[in-house]
C-alpha cells in the first residue's frame, strides 16, 4: 500500500545539488561530525556499485529538512548486512518527516536483498525514542569525547619504532594493519572482509589530513600502529586507530595518537573529537590519558527487515 506523505512534502533521490544541504543537516545532528561539502561528493563519486547505495532527501517549501542514506555493507561476510541513517531539520520534526525518508530507504534496503540494518547515531532521548518506537533497538554504544589537541606532549616510543605521516606510507601497507586492526573492532557486524579497492576509495577522501594522519612502522618498515584524523577549518575528527595484534600493549597507538592530533594543533585545529565502543576498554583508556572528556554518546542501532 502506498504511503500518504505530510502535506506538501517532496520525497525524492539526492543529488549533488543537494550536497551541501545534507553535510549542514548532518552536522546539525552531530556537531562531534567532522564533514565537508568535497568529502561527501568525492564520496558520492567513488562509492562501489555493489553497495548500492540510494541518497534520498525530504525537500519542503523548496528546502531541504531532511537527508537519509542507505546500502548494503560490503566489507562483511554477514549475508543480508546493511546501513541507514536519517535526519530531520530540528524545526521540522514531528511532522513525519522522518517516517517518510526512512520507510523509503528501509523499502530500498529490502529489495536490495537486505535482511537486517544499524544504524549510527548521535544519541539523543528523542531520536532514540523514535527509533524504538519503529522496531529498532540498541546494540552498542560509547561515549561522544573532545580535547584541544594543543594540550597534548610529544609522543614516546621504544627502540626501533618510529612516528611517520601517513602521507609517506603507502596505501597497500597501510592497508595491511587497518584491516587486521578491524578485525577486532567492536561491531555488531564484524568488520571481516575489506577489499583492497573499497579501502582505497576511503583513503581518496579530502578531509582525511594525511600529513597529521600517523603511521608507526617497525625497523622492518611495517606498519605497527596507525591513527587517522579528519580535519575541516579549525575542527578535527579521529578515524580509525588501531594496532597490529603482535605489537600490542606497547604504547604505539598512544604515540600514534599523540603525534596526529600535535600535527593537527600545528594546522590551527583547537578541537578533536572521537568515540568508542564500551566494549574497547583499551581505546578508552588511551583517550581518558590523552585527555579527552565526554560530550555526549553515541548508538548504534538495529532491526530485521
Amino acid at each position: 500500500m502506498e504511503r500518504s506523505l505530510p502535506d506538501g512534502l517532496i520525497v525524492r533521490d539526492g543529488t549533488d545539488a543537494d550536497i551541501e544541504a545534507i553535510v549542514a543537516l548532518m552536522c546539525q545532528a552531530d556537531d562531534a561530525r567532522v564533514m565537508s561539502v568535497a568529502s561527501v561528493r568525492e564520496r558520492r563519486k567513488t562509492r562501489p556499485e555493489r553497495a548500492k547505495i540510494v541518497d534520498v532527501v525530504a525537500e519542503k517549501d523548496g528546502v531541504v529538512v531532511s537527508a537519509g542514506a542507505a546500502g548494503l555493507q560490503i566489507d562483511t561476510t554477514t549475508e543480508g548486512a546493511g546501513w541507514a541513517f536519517v535526519t530531520v531539520d530540528a524545526d521540522r520534526r514531528c511532522q513525519g518527516i522522518g517516517d517518510a525518508v526512512g520507510a523509503r530507504l528501509l523499502d530500498h534496503l529490502r529489495a536490495a536483498g537486505a535482511t537486517s540494518a544499524t544504524s549510527l547515531i548521535r544519541w539523543s532521548e528523542e531520536g532514540e525514542r523514535w527509533a524504538l518506537a519503529r522496531g529498532w533497538s540498541r546494540l552498542l554504544s560509547g561515549p561522544v569525547i573532545a580535547l584541544d589537541p594543543r594540550s597534548v606532549p610529544e609522543p614516546s616510543l621504544p627502540p626501533g619504532f618510529r612516528c611517520v605521516p601517513m602521507s609517506e606510507v603507502s596505501a597497500e601497507t597501510a592497508f595491511e594493519a587497518v584491516r587486521e586492526a578491524a578485525l577486532d573492532e567492536p561491531n555488531p557486524v564484524p568488520h571481516d572482509a575489506m577489499p583492497f579497492d573499497d579501502f582505497l576509495h576511503d583513503w581518496s577522501d579530502p578531509d582525511t589530513a594525511f600529513d597529521a594522519s600517523t603511521a608507526v612502522l617497525d625497523e622492518a618498515g611495517s606498519v605497527a600502529a596507525f591513527a587517522f584524523i579528519n580535519i575541516v577549518g579549525s575542527r578535527g575528527q579521529h578515524g580509525f586507530t588501531g594496532t597490529v595484534r603482535n605489537h600490542r600493549g606497547r604504547g604505539l597507538a598512544t604515540a600514534a595518537k599523540r603525534r596526529a592530533l600535535r600535527a593537527a594543533a600545528a594546522r590551527g585545529v583547537t578541537r578533536v573529537t572521537t568515540s568508542n565502543a564500551e566494549e574497547n576498554a583499551a581505546m578508552l583508556a588511551i583517550n581518558r590519558r590523552l585527555g579527552f572528556e565526554p560530550i555526549g554518546e553515541v548508538v548504534i542501532l538495529g532491526r530485521d527487515l
